[in-house]
């Protein structure tokens, strides 16, 4: 299993089929990819875009890059060996195969494809922040937390999820959110109290939003989510540090602005 974006199944009876694919650019074990007609750069896929407001510049989520050939090197910025492409003769001549350098991925099947993902703040391996109640709230409906500053996530696409205190264990919505707060119109069963401990990260089960970083190898967990690939989640794991992960799906009609 990759450290990025891995299959993790199929919501009906298919077995994932890897194909091989030029590339257009370098790219790593556990990225997600798309068309390489975004960049033009002459591979059949390139390494996913993050979801902007261009929305004419980005592609449906074509796969996942499972396997890299010729060089496989590692590296540690996208934590999965790498295969760098080609673009001259001699560079294609040396290849094992005589042929350019390729990935292989498993194709996604919207609606279908499970696929599983590590939720990091902004960048891979920088865990969730875990926020702190400074106030208390006897409503069990906000958490404030004054010593931690988050993106202001899109309202009803967020989760938080407490860590320690009364409520430990428990998810909800979080139907207001805010860069200091975060209000659930569902409350917590217990009174939130000064110094319990919660995470909030940038999705939500069923139908959400995910955006991802430049290295296309997790979600972004603390992300505004003002333009976002549409997907649908399925289950969402908030409970250790740095270990945070989502399952979902992408549907159809993916990188919707929000």
């Amino acid at each position: 299993m990759s450290a990025g974006f891995n299959y993790a199944g199929s919501l009906v009876t298919a077995f994932p089929v890897p194909v091989n694919r030029q590339i257009g650019e370098t790219m790593y074990v556990g990225q997600l990819a798309q068309s390489g007609l975004v960049g033009k750069a002459g591979g059949h896929v390139q390494i996913a875009d993050a979801a902007t407001e261009a929305d004419e510049d980005n592609h449906e989520l074509l796969g996942i890059v499972t396997g890299a050939f010729e060089d496989g090197v590692y590296n540690g910025t996208y934590y999965g060996d790498g295969v760098t492409y080609d673009t001259t003769l001699a560079n294609v001549l040396a290849n094992t195969h005589k042929d350019a350098a390729m990935v292989q991925i498993i194709e996604i099947i919207p609606n279908i494809t499970l696929i599983k993902a590590p939720l990091y703040n902004a960048a891979y391996g920088s865990a969730l922040q875990v926020l702190t109640e400074t106030t208390g709230d006897a409503t069990g409906l906000t958490v404030t937390h004054s010593g931690e500053t988050l993106s202001d996530a899109l309202d009803s696409f967020a989760t938080i999820y407490c860590r320690t205190g009364a409520n430990r264990g428990r998810y909800r919505i979080v139907t207001n959110c805010g860069t200091g707060a975060q209000v659930c119109t569902v409350a917590f069963p217990y009174a939130i109290a000064t110094g319990d401990t919660f995470v909030r990260a940038s999705c939500v089960l069923g139908v959400g939003g995910m955006n991802i970083p430049a290295t296309a190898n997790c979600i972004d967990g603390d992300n505004a989510l003002t333009y976002y690939y549409l997907v649908k989640y399925h289950s969402i794991n908030l409970e250790e540090s740095g270990k945070e992960f989502a399952v979902f799906s992408v549907l159809s009609n993916s990188d919707a602005p929000a």
